[in-house]
């Protein structure tokens, strides 16, 4: 859309501006008219080459013209080049068909897909001994570093490009990394080295009389002197870098060219020619699907039209630029997989490369060794199984000396707590009752006195008593004795939880007629894990699930409490911990804990059915 300049006040007259536009447009649009024409007869010299090798030139050369202005057709190209390529087993093309792919994509605004299709290509150029195929694909990936801003490895890639051009004595190669090179000194502030590398440029290059080469030398010159804000000595080699450019007819280079001078009378507050200049480059970028250039003046054009107050058109050129900057960023998205790529397709063809090396070397290997690999296998079967057979049978016996040194230990820790139960305990409390009972014949004649005694005794044996219920729960819980293990568990909760603590119990497939010794180690694990629970974790939530399979009993506990460190000496020897792997050792089970400072506590335990039987 082009707008009316008479609301900037700018003095030109709103259709003079419109028909110079619509004439250049018209100069510019004459040779897109002929490329359907040209498409078709490049198809038809390939389709009609003599020979292979023949199609081959004429695929490399096509990939390349339409590099710069036809993206998709020049991708077409250099895929099916590529294609045959590899059936000819011509490496050094092969690579260089990824190179052009990769200049397409580059151009294209597709910057990973390039950067991939670029170390595909080094990878098979690389070892080939081609050093002019190589020096494209360094001056490539110099450019690639150059538009990534990863300037040192630009200039590396530069400067091994500009040693096999020197090499090769390719003064056309040396021309273009001078220009090619001085854009990343401009970009760094050091444009008297840029302007020096695009000179040396543009007097080699007309030495050559490459008025394309030129072209970009006096670009290039013009854009470091507008960087520089010497905007007289800029328009000045832009003119010249138009008026070659327009005698190549280089489309691709004709859209930039508009676009620096657009650069050019914005930063001078010329308005109106800098729109008509970002409007050209539009009609010439658009036709070549050139994204980043179209982004570009689709920017600027923006700031015109808001300058000027055209919000409309302002609004219009920022949402074209939006659409565009986001198509071009959603690319980044593939850069992972592109790399991924990479690496496994240099692997395969690694792998494919040794394997065809030793496939000979292998079949006669094979042919002579089988025999005697087999004998040989035979025999080491043999002592492993020997050794397999000696190795479980001494695991098993270590086993069960582990599990019964257990259990006695299990069994004594459990009759001294008994037994110090009983005498600190009981034994104190029927000692106490005793004592009050041997005074009561003292006291007969004093009714209160003996009142009193006899009330006392009564007390202390009630607390006898409940001791000595309190004891006989922990050997055996009397509501596991009256009940099933379910009612067991699901009292348990009951009595454990509060507004502070939420319990969630959850039991399937429980059996009432579960073996009593599995039911009191569950019992007692998951009361352990609760009082731990309780006493350390500052936990909100409780899980407990407790599942009977077929052949086993299968617990799982998880609060969301602080945790502990597993690794510190009194997390490994917790006594809580020793009781519960005891406990479920005994019943040759296992158990497996998780946890870390922060991270809460997760306890699973497996107990077989068929150590006593379900």
């Amino acid at each position: 859309m082009y707008t009316c300049p008479e609301k900037y006040n700018l003095g030109l007259n709103k259709h003079k501006l419109k028909f110079r536009i619509f004439i250049v447009c018209l100069f510019l649009l004459a040779p897109f008219c002929s490329a359907q024409m040209l498409q078709d007869s490049v198809t038809k010299q390939i389709n009609s080459a003599e020979n292979a090798q023949e199609k081959l030139k004429l695929y490399r050369k096509y990939a390349e013209l339409f590099s710069t202005k036809d993206f998709s057709r020049s991708i077409v190209l250099a895929h099916e080049g590529r294609k045959l390529a590899r059936k000819l087993k011509n490496t050094t093309l092969e690579g260089d068909f990824l190179r052009l792919k990769g200049n397409a994509h580059y151009i294209s605004g597709k910057l990973d897909s390039a950067g991939s299709y670029y170390y595909r290509a080094l990878s098979l150029l690389k070892d080939q001994n081609q050093p002019k195929y190589l020096a494209e694909l360094y001056n490539n990936l110099g450019r690639f570093y150059r538009k990534t801003k990863d300037f040192p490895r630009a200039l590396k890639n530069y400067d091994l490009a500009l040693n096999l051009y020197r090499q090769l004595n390719d003064t056309e190669g040396i021309a273009t990394i001078y220009n090619e090179s001085g854009v990343v000194y401009e970009y760094l502030g050091q444009h008297e080295d840029a302007v020096r590398r695009y000179s040396q440029s543009l007097e080699m290059q007309k030495k050559r009389g490459d008025l394309v080469g030129q072209g970009y030398a006096l670009e290039f010159i013009g854009g470091s002197y507008l960087l520089q804000k010497k905007y007289v000595q800029a328009e000045k080699y832009l003119r010249q870098s138009l008026q070659l450019r327009q005698k190549t007819n280089d489309q691709f280079a004709l859209a930039m060219n508009y676009n620096v001078l657009g650069h050019l009378y914005m930063a001078q507050n010329k308005y109106s020619e800098a729109e008509k200049n970002f409007q050209i480059s539009n009609e010439i970028s658009g036709r070549l699907n050139y994204l980043d250039l179209q982004k570009d003046n689709f920017e600027n054009l923006a700031k015109i039209y808001r300058i000027h107050g055209d919000n409309d058109a302002a609004y219009e050129s920022l949402n074209k630029f939006r659409i565009i900057n986001d198509s071009i960023f959603s690319l980044g998205k593939a850069r992972q997989i592109e790399e991924l790529s990479l690496k496994y397709e240099t692997a395969e063809k690694d792998r494919q490369l040794l394997a065809e090396k030793s496939k000979v070397l292998k079949r006669n290997v094979l042919a002579f060794s089988l025999f005697g690999l087999l004998l040989l296998g035979f025999f080491y079967y043999k002592i492993y199984q020997h050794k397999q057979k000696i190795t479980l049978q001494r695991e098993i016996l270590h086993q069960q000396n582990l599990a019964t040194i257990a259990v006695i230990n299990t069994e004594d820790n459990e009759r001294k707590r008994m037994a110090t139960h009983l005498h600190d305990g009981i034994g104190q409390l029927l000692a106490a009752a005793n004592m009050n009972i041997s005074v009561l014949d003292e006291y007969k004649s004093d009714e209160n006195a003996f009142e009193k005694i006899l009330v006392r005794t009564r007390s202390i044996l009630a607390e006898a008593i409940a001791d000595a219920r309190t004891l006989s729960h922990q050997i055996m819980p009397n509501i596991l004795i009256k009940n099933s293990l379910p009612t067991a568990l699901q009292d348990l909760v009951d009595k454990t939880g509060s507004p502070k603590l939420q319990i969630d119990l959850q039991l399937a497939g429980l059996k009432n007629n579960l073996n009593q010794n599995i039911q009191v180690v569950l019992y007692r694990t998951i009361q352990e894990c609760l009082n731990n629970t309780i006493k350390h974790a500052r936990a909100t939530k409780v899980s407990i699930v407790v599942e009977q399979t077929q052949d086993s009993v299968i617990a799982h506990y998880a609060d969301d409490g602080v945790g502990f460190d597993l690794t510190a000496e009194d997390g490994k020897n917790s006594l809580g911990l020793s009781n519960i792997g005891s406990r479920i050792e005994i019943l040759r089970g296992t158990f497996l804990l998780e946890t870390a400072p922060g991270a809460g506590v997760s306890l699973t335990l497996t107990i077989p059915l068929e150590t006593y039987g379900d």
